[in-house]
């Protein structure tokens, strides 16, 4: 039985029948049952050495059966396993079922004998190993580096997030400069926004019996859409309230089981997918703009006056990703002065090379083409919108770079 991304089985042995369904979804709701045990393995073979030493307990109901639930989690042991069974399952039959099966349990010499013992088990899992560069424009003074903002890379954010057990995420923003005439900072926005998107991504349940389910934090974060929403409704909710701004986003997720990778994207940054094999774009998102020069973004206005766009409004995107596959996220600074082949090309040349070196050129590039005479993205824009604009377009500029690989942990 497939619940969400986790497998939970139903395990009997010594030819007891199944649960019937509403005893199952029974156990299920019991607090602590989905989780409680370790391995499946492991507490399979402990039921059935337990079965094979005359031990297993037999008040489990009327029917007398003897099956076990449990979630495929790291393995802690015959010891941790019987436990887990024991404490979810058996106990349901009152205080001296449980005490019967304390009093029964065999020793860990018997389980050895019958081959219960847990090994601990090894897994490849696919993971990305990133790294971020980003330079404020020439024209813009440099940011005071706090707690909330933690690199100057200009009314620009990001994050890379750590690896949870079966996803890692990453994003990127770029503030609306506009703000910056009404005496509003735009980077505090942007990062505010970055940081609670982090905070969605990394979230792992807590002792507390309100926190959410491993499964449940997972799902969120394996969904960037959901990521970006959650992140935009904490910064709503900041103590000492919300920082005025707007900002555009795209934040990337990927899944670390299935390999599947996906983008969620609002206003003008973007993301780009460079296969490892062959060089090739396989992902590119597209610009959000209302008009020209005005892209989809999430922003909160002073004096409760509303505005911007909803982050359900984000574009998603999905790939399965190879080892030695690029995953490039840019701001528009990059976006508005390199295009979409120069920046496959070289990502593509360089695709052997360690994340920070291809990105480090990723922004050499685009700080070039911003001050190039030469045709570029936005002019090219600007021009079929009615608009006379020549060359680069000088603005901040944040690139994040990732590169697929599978490891073993």
């Amino acid at each position: 039985w497939n619940h969400g991304s986790s497998l939970v089985l139903v395990l009997g042995t010594c030819a007891v029948e199944p649960l019937p369904r509403r005893a199952m979804a029974a156990l299920l709701r019991r607090p602590g049952a989905r989780g409680a045990a370790a391995t499946a393995l492991a507490a399979s073979a402990a039921v059935g050495t337990m079965a094979a030493l005359g031990r297993l307990p037999e008040p489990l109901g009327s029917s007398g059966a003897g099956s076990a639930v449990a979630e495929c989690e790291e393995s802690r042991g015959v010891a941790a396993a019987v436990q887990s069974f024991r404490s979810a399952f058996l106990g349901r039959g009152g205080g001296s079922t449980a005490q019967q099966a304390s009093a029964s349990r065999p020793s860990e010499k018997e389980l050895a004998a019958h081959g219960a013992v847990a090994t601990t088990e090894t897994r490849e899992r696919w993971t990305l190993r990133s790294s971020a560069r980003c330079a404020h424009a020439e024209f813009k003074g440099p940011h005071e580096l706090s707690s909330r903002v933690r690199q100057d890379c200009g009314e620009d954010a990001f994050f890379l997030g750590k690896h949870l057990d079966g996803v890692v995420s990453l994003g990127i923003a770029d503030g609306v400069g506009g703000w910056s005439s009404q005496g509003i900072d735009p980077a505090l926005f942007a990062w505010e926004l970055m940081n609670r998107c982090q905070d969605v991504a990394e979230e792992t349940p807590s002792s507390s019996s309100s926190s959410p389910a491993p499964l449940a934090c997972e799902e969120v974060a394996a969904d960037p859409k959901r990521v970006l929403i959650g992140g935009f409704e904490r910064l709503q909710r900041a103590a000492g309230g919300a920082p005025m701004g707007s900002s555009t986003a795209c934040v990337a997720s990927l899944d670390r089981h299935s390999g599947e990778l996906r983008v969620a994207n609002l206003g003008d940054s973007g993301a780009l997918l460079v296969k490892g094999s062959s060089g090739a774009c396989v992902m590119e998102s597209v610009a959000q703009q209302h008009r020209f020069n005005c892209p989809y973004q999430l922003m909160v206005a002073p004096h409760g006056f509303g505005g911007g766009d909803a982050p359900t409004a984000a574009d998603v995107y999905s790939a399965r990703v190879e080892v030695g596959d690029v995953l490039v996220l840019a701001t528009d600074g990059f976006l508005d002065n390199v295009s979409t082949e120069q920046a496959v090309a070289l990502a593509a040349e360089m695709r052997a090379a360690e994340p920070g070196a291809i990105a480090e050129r990723l922004l050499q590039l685009a700080q070039l083409h911003s001050k190039s005479w030469e045709e570029t993205p936005f002019s090219i824009s600007a021009k079929k919108h009615g608009h006379r604009h020549f060359g680069g377009k000088p603005d901040d500029i944040t690139v994040l770079v990732a590169k697929v690989e599978r490891v073993v942990e």
